[in-house]
């Protein structure tokens, strides 16, 4: 199973946001300034580089970095049983 940090989360959210800082807590959306698609390209960076899919459903739960983490570690420990 492939391990994810917090720390990777936040610069992979810098990076499609252009943003130096970010926190676990930083929103998204009311923080950051991301709207929808800046949100759907994370979610499909995250996709392609931790090998997961994300349904659309749990996009609605995405309001946070932390919330990021929270779901790709689900997802990866999912995908090891």
């Amino acid at each position: 199973m492939r391990n994810v940090s917090m720390n990777e989360i936040n610069q992979l959210v810098g990076m499609q946001l252009g943003i130096r800082e970010v926190s676990e807590n930083s929103l998204l959306v009311e923080e950051l300034g991301a709207e929808s698609a800046d949100v759907m390209n994370i979610v499909a960076a995250l996709e392609e580089k931790y090998d997961i899919v994300v349904k659309e459903t749990e996009l609605a739960r995405i309001r946070m970095s932390a919330d990021l983490f929270t779901l790709v570690q689900m997802k990866l420990s999912d995908s090891s049983l």
